[in-house]
């Protein structure tokens, strides 16, 4: 199975259609897989169980820790090197370098060359999902229309699904944000409590 992509960009708004953008292919899918969680459900026959991977996992953590605390890189056979990557600044006081707020800022990850090489050449579909660039002013007050039919309010996710093909998070954020500002959206609460109502005589209202 080729793996799906869609336009990282994709979606021009109403008024758009002459602006040039930056188009580049981004993951459809964001799945995050548990290893563990996986092999209780594995579709073929393994010679580890559950509780033998995660007493693994969790001697491969020790091992780690242990390691990088000394500032040594540790390299698991197969998948990859793991390094520290340290952040801070550097003064001169007396004539001398002196860390300021020197940390670690995090792990840096390099691929098993054969594991990055079998990655690569895994095979991508060029059809990305979302085929359409724009979201004319009629399918914009059509969908929003429809969705108030069915909702007294709407969220930033209801926008999302009803224009999945066409516009991105991203482009959805500017759209609802453009339409609170011409005042044909209500927008109410705040962060993960925001919702959208019509403005009175928009979107069939």
């Amino acid at each position: 199975m080729a793996i799906q992509f869609t336009v990282a960009e994709r979606g021009l708004l109403p008024g758009e259609e002459d602006k040039h953008r930056a188009l580049y292919p981004r993951l459809r899918s964001r799945e995050t897989v548990d290893v563990v969680d996986f092999q209780k459900h594995a579709p073929w026959p393994s010679a580890m169980s559950p509780s033998n991977l995660i007493f693994a996992l969790g001697e491969l953590q020790r091992i780690m820790l242990h390691e990088l605390r000394e500032g040594k890189a540790v390299t698991l056979p197969g998948i990859g090197t793991f390094r520290l990557n340290l952040r801070g600044d550097i003064v001169v006081r007396d004539g001398h370098y002196q860390g300021e707020d020197v940390r670690v800022g995090n792990l840096l990850f390099q691929p098993d060359r054969e594991l990055a090489d079998r990655v690569q050449a895994m095979p991508v579909d060029q059809h990305p999902y979302g085929q359409l660039l724009t979201a004319g002013a009629k399918e914009v007050e059509e969908r929003l229309t429809a969705l108030f039919q069915c909702h007294e309010t709407i969220t930033h996710k209801h926008v999302f699904q009803a224009f999945e093909a066409t516009l991105s998070a991203h482009r959805v954020t500017t759209l609802l944000k453009r339409l609170v500002g011409e005042g044909r959206l209500l927008r109410e609460g705040e962060r993960s409590q925001t919702h959208y109502r019509p403005a009175p005589g928009h979107f069939g209202r």
